[in-house]
């Protein structure tokens, strides 16, 4: 039998685990670096939703040097465009993760 203090000590060891996975809003959002590409038909209105590809941020780590942007895998994620503009296809955008949904603003 489980004395009563260790189950209340495993109760709270518990409930800090759950508080650490679980990001408070203060925290901000996930964020994704991703390139606009056309899947079928590429949207001709601002506010759409545009296909993107994750892409990963290659080359040295030395300050003035260049990166080179490179997929990071094959999938295709869609991301709505809150900005005021119409993307070009191969745009590099960065995705927020919004209320299960990806978002990102393109002015032009």
């Amino acid at each position: 039998m489980n004395h009563p203090r260790i189950l209340r000590e495993r109760q709270a060891d518990t409930r800090e685990v759950i508080d650490r996975l679980v990001p408070a809003p203060d925290d901000g959002s996930i964020g994704l670096l991703a390139q606009t590409q056309t899947v079928a038909s590429y949207p001709t209105t601002a506010q759409a939703f545009y296909a993107c590809q994750p892409q990963a941020v290659d080359g040295p780590e030395i300050e003035g040097a260049s990166a080179l942007f490179v997929p990071s895998s094959s999938r295709v994620v869609y991301a709505f465009n809150i900005g005021s503009a119409v993307p070009p296809v191969g745009t590099r955008v960065i995705l927020h993760a919004c209320g299960g949904r990806w978002v990102f603003r393109y002015d032009g």
